[in-house]
């Protein structure tokens, strides 16, 4: 599938489009990964993958490098996660030229976690901007020029596209909601959500975009995210240690029966699964994430 009929995909409100997320091991080699997705049979519930970019600042095999390889081999469109943490805007320019020729062609963008939090104290942040100059970044280059009003060389032999992310809860929801908008202002296609674990919570992010969209005269979608909860431990990490993310005290409780039953694994697949199923009957978008355990992915999408 070409990147433009999977964007048209995206934006068809009747197509099922679920993307599946892939952190690159701290390795030069990527084939350990990649057999476990061809293994999994992965490729025929998914539309497309994003590739991580060090997440938790902990080192791992470049993006772009990385998506480049997945999309040569999975043949389907790979999103490649980028950031300002590591690289200001000259390199990031330069990375997106140079990607336009290997057809790697959608970025996420991000503002990056703090190095703080990862396993390379001896390294520096760059943090030139935000995750919002990445898009303005991208709106320049589709038209000819640079950050700096220069005009390139040779326009763009195919256009780029911007993904960005928002949270999926907030306690200031204003807030929440002016992020979102900010965001599809300055030309977001689509906005990945963290994990979310409630009807209510994707049906207002669902208004809130429509509600946007008609104000700017855009088009961006909502990709839900989702995570699906197969233990306690992760129920409250989720909870607690994961900005941006809510785990109803509902799904807790359930969790904290099935530990005592000794049954979380098969409790939290069938609450997960109801889940998903629920989201994807309401809005027929979804990002997939379970730290890179397709297989579990690919059964749980094989039921829906």
């Amino acid at each position: 599938m070409d990147i433009e009929s999977f964007l048209l995909d995206l934006k068809n409100a009747k197509k099922r489009t679920i993307t599946y997320e892939l952190s690159p091991d701290k390795s030069a080699l990527l084939d350990t990964l990649a057999q476990k997705v061809l293994e999994s049979k992965l490729l025929h519930h998914v539309s497309g993958f994003v590739c991580t970019d060090s997440p938790l600042a902990r080192m791992r095999q470049s993006s772009l490098l990385s998506s480049i390889k997945f999309q040569a081999l999975f043949n389907k469109p790979v999103i490649c996660t980028t950031s300002l943490r590591d690289r200001n805007s000259l390199a990031l320019s330069s990375m997106l030229l140079g990607a336009n020729g290997f057809d790697i062609r959608i970025f996420l963008a991000l503002s990056g976690d703090a190095l703080k939090l990862g396993d390379q104290p001896q390294a520096k942040s760059v943090f030139e901007g935000s995750s919002l100059k990445i898009l303005e970044l991208v709106k320049a280059l589709n038209e000819g020029y640079d950050l700096g009003g220069n005009a390139l060389k040779y326009p763009l032999p195919k256009p780029i596209y911007a993904f960005s992310t928002i949270s999926s809860y907030a306690k200031n929801k204003a807030l929440l909601k002016k992020n979102l908008e900010s965001k599809i202002a300055l030309g977001a296609s689509a906005i990945i959500t963290q994990p979310v674990y409630d009807l209510a919570t994707l049906n207002e992010l669902l208004e809130w975009v429509d509600e946007i969209n008609n104000k700017l005269a855009k088009s961006a979608i909502l990709v839900p995210g989702f995570f699906p909860v197969l233990s306690l431990k992760s129920a409250l990490y989720l909870n607690s240690k994961l900005p941006g993310v809510s785990v109803p005290a509902s799904l807790i409780e359930r969790m904290q029966e099935a530990a005592l039953k000794g049954s979380e694994k098969e409790v939290g697949f069938e609450l997960s699964l109801k889940l998903l199923e629920s989201f994807l009957n309401i809005h027929k978008k979804c990002h997939f994430m379970n730290s890179n355990n397709a297989g579990l992915a690919s059964s749980m999408l094989a039921l829906i």
